[in-house]
């Protein structure tokens, strides 16, 4: 199947913690936190992980529960993810340098019986697309030049 919709991206560099990135007309502004070298002046790469998640998460609750004729006022999403620096610090080379795990909680303000929270959160698990890049490996080929 030819993919249908191709996201693209441009981030700059401004300092080694710090840099913007170009999706559509919108800025995304990343930095890290001060014990990494940043001024904790926006999200780390790995909150955007994280929101990323929880904003696909919500949309694909929403949708699917349309479809199911499920009503759904809103939702609430609390995702935490722990990691272990030692990989990416280069202290450890040996396990994950991203999350090691990944705890996701979705919250729906609905009337529909557990049965119903049931079936939607089993086809939002399967169909969400962000969870489905983190769960299973995705082709990534890299490039690098001088300029």
């Amino acid at each position: 199947m030819a993919a249908s919709y191709v996201g693209t991206v441009k981030t700059v560099g401004e300092t080694m913690a710090r840099s913007v990135t170009n999706a559509n007309a919108f800025k995304i502004f990343m930095d890290e936190p001060e014990e990494l070298g940043g001024k904790n002046g926006a999200p780390s790469p790995l909150d955007f992980i994280l929101a990323a998640h929880g904003g696909c998460l919500n949309f694909m609750t929403f949708f699917i529960a349309n479809e199911m004729g499920i009503p759904v006022e809103a939702t609430e999403i609390n995702i935490t993810g722990k990691l272990d620096p030692s990989k990416f610090a280069g202290t450890d080379m040996n396990g994950r340098a991203g999350y090691q795990e990944i705890a996701i909680q979705i919250e729906v303000k609905s009337s529909a019986s557990v049965e119903q929270i049931a079936k939607l959160l089993e086809a939002v698990e399967v169909r969400c697309p962000v969870s489905d890049n983190i769960t299973n490996a995705t082709p990534v080929t890299f490039s690098m030049t001088a300029v």
